[in-house]
Order: C-alpha cells, then structure tokens, then sequence
C-alpha cells in the first residue's frame, strides 16, 4: 500500500481540480498546501475562483507528485489560525511573511479537502508508483 501521507509531507505545492460553478468545466489550479492528518489545508485570497467553485461542489481532484486522489473540500474559517501555523511550519517564517505578509489573515479563506482513495496517475508519467514513493 503506498504511504500517502509521505507524499503530501514531501511535495511543495500540489494540483488541485475543481469544477466551475458557472461553466461546469474542470478548471486546475497548482497551490501550497498543507497536510495534516488525511486532510489537506489552503489558504485562498477571498477573491479566488477556485475556492468559490469548490463552495459550490465541493468535489475535487488532487494531484501531488504525479498520484491523483480523490477528494471532498469544505470552507473551514475556525481553523484559519492552525492553517496559518501548518503553513509557517512547512514553508518557513520568512516565505509565509513574503506570501501573505502585506495581507491581514481576515482577507483569506481557509479550505480544507479530506483526500479519498488513489485514482491513478498522470497517463503521460510511465514510473511504477514504486519509483514515486516506497511502498509501506
């Protein structure tokens, strides 16, 4: 079974898939993230389309370092702050306060996505999931 908490550990940034509320089309967007018990956490502009189309359906497609799963997404403003603070973990003081630092914290939307199961990887990547991540 791969170990996909390892994946999300190791990767700086993530594809995430969202449908348009309006269009109905799938639109992709590449984010930092952060992971933390089977539950993956953004931080979004208000102003973001991304996070409103997942308002919207909160159906998603995650894909980090080449492995797609599903996913299921959902505004969480109560954990703004611990999102702040996993964020300050992976990436650093010093990168946190050049992303958001001119920004207050009230001008962001805090999304949580709970991953679901492997759905495949990208059809143009030939490596064996093997050769992604050790298999536990």
């Amino acid at each position: 079974m791969v170990e996909s908490s390892l994946l999300f550990e190791e990767a700086p940034y993530l594809k995430l898939t969202v449908t348009g509320r309006k269009t109905h089309l799938r639109r992709t967007v590449q984010l930092w993230f952060a992971y933390e018990d089977g539950k993956i956490f953004f931080l979004a502009h208000k102003g973001s389309q991304w996070w409103k189309n997942l308002s919207r359906n909160p159906k998603a497609e995650i894909e980090v370092l080449e492995v797609a799963f599903q996913g299921l997404g959902r505004l969480v403003p109560d954990k703004l702050s611990k999102i702040y603070s996993l964020f300050s973990t992976k990436y650093g003081l010093d990168q946190m306060e050049r992303w958001y630092g001119g920004r207050k914290r009230s001008q962001r939307q805090a999304i949580e996505v709970e991953v679901g199961r492997v759905i495949g990887k990208r059809p143009e990547t030939s490596r064996p999931l093997e050769s992604i991540i050790s298999i536990a």
